[in-house]
């Protein structure tokens, strides 16, 4: 019996001085899963897990599942969650230099946005989050520009805006940039914002295509104007938690997944974007075009938040950005 109690004992402290079984890394998002972001998402897996001779699979998680964009984010800091898909005003609150990407009329184009992202301020902002939080950043998505959708009537001018009352990320930039243009912007979340526009808690909202096509705004929505007011990148972050726990060689793999995930998810994002006007149109959507003298007229409203903002954000950062942008634009 005592040969049995001590192998039992020894048995017993071998198992529980072995390592635990690593689980999955969890990555979450909030869009759904034929989103640009949820095939991307599978992407990234995918390529992880080829890279790393399956020694790290990934499993995703779509819909808002494992929380909302803010929820998530305090979990990957926690280190509860390991790798997540957000948009950049999400981290505004705790690095306020990413409200470089909320400045309206600031990006002219596709090319003048991955300037600035795939350069000197990209990676100054990644330095900055990892150093105030932990998170580490690992690749810029493609969100698209954000155009404005509402249910009263067609925008074609600033004034055509006045007095609409519009659902905004909580952010204090984009409350600044909605009231400077006349409307009444009201700060909701993302999982609230189809039922405010069902029950008329809000009249209107501004979102990429991808978004306004596959959260169904076309059925409490009526007119679509293509302000592409702002561009708003998604990024792809994981917890210090988790990616301090691989090895340098893993490391180097998920870095390079993920910048191959990106060049996939923004290929993906922007070709979409293009045909989703034409399937925005055919759920019933009238669409507006804003003359670039409008388009003026609302740039002009803004530049004082604009100023504002830039003096926040630091000058020498938006210069920065205007020089990367500069130095691509077409002639």
């Amino acid at each position: 019996m005592r040969i049995l109690l001590l192998t039992a004992a020894l048995l017993g402290g071998l198992l529980a001085a072995a390592p635990a079984v690593a689980q999955n890394p969890r990555l979450g998002y909030v869009p759904t899963e034929d989103h640009p972001v949820g095939q991307a998402s599978r992407h990234f897996a995918k390529l992880v897990e080829e890279k790393t001779g399956g020694r790290i699979k990934i499993d995703t998680f779509g819909n808002g599942v494992l929380g909302s964009e803010p929820e998530m984010q305090a979990s990957v800091q926690a280190g509860f969650i390991d790798i997540m898909v957000g948009p950049t005003p999400n981290l505004v609150g705790v690095v306020p230099q990413f409200m470089i990407y909320d400045l309206p009329f600031f990006y002219k184009d596709f090319a003048a946005v991955d300037a600035v992202m795939d350069g000197a301020v990209g990676e100054q902002l990644f330095a900055q989050l990892k150093e105030k939080t932990g998170i580490v950043g690992l690749a810029w998505w493609d969100n698209g520009f954000r155009h404005m959708t509402n249910k009263i009537r067609p925008v074609n001018t600033v004034e055509d805006m006045a007095g609409i009352n519009i659902r905004v990320i909580p952010n204090p930039l984009f409350i600044a940039t909605w009231t400077a243009l006349g409307t009444n912007p009201t700060p909701l979340p993302w999982p609230e914002l189809y039922s405010a526009l069902e029950n008329g808690a809000v009249d209107a909202q501004e979102t990429p295509y991808a978004l306004i096509y596959t959260a169904r705004f076309y059925e409490v929505q009526k007119y679509l104007a293509k302000t592409g007011h702002v561009y708003t990148p998604f990024v792809l972050l994981a917890s210090q938690k988790w990616f301090g726990s691989l090895s340098e060689e893993d490391k180097a793999h998920v870095m390079e997944a993920a910048k191959e995930s990106a060049a996939f998810q923004r290929d993906v994002s922007r070709k979409a974007a293009a045909e989703l006007e034409e399937q925005l149109k055919e759920k019933g959507f009238e669409i507006t075009q804003p003359t670039p003298e409008a388009l003026a007229a609302m740039s002009e409203r803004v530049a004082p938040v604009v100023k504002e903002y830039s003096e926040k954000i630091g000058v020498d950062l938006v210069e920065k950005a205007r020089a990367d942008m500069a130095a691509v634009a077409k002639p």
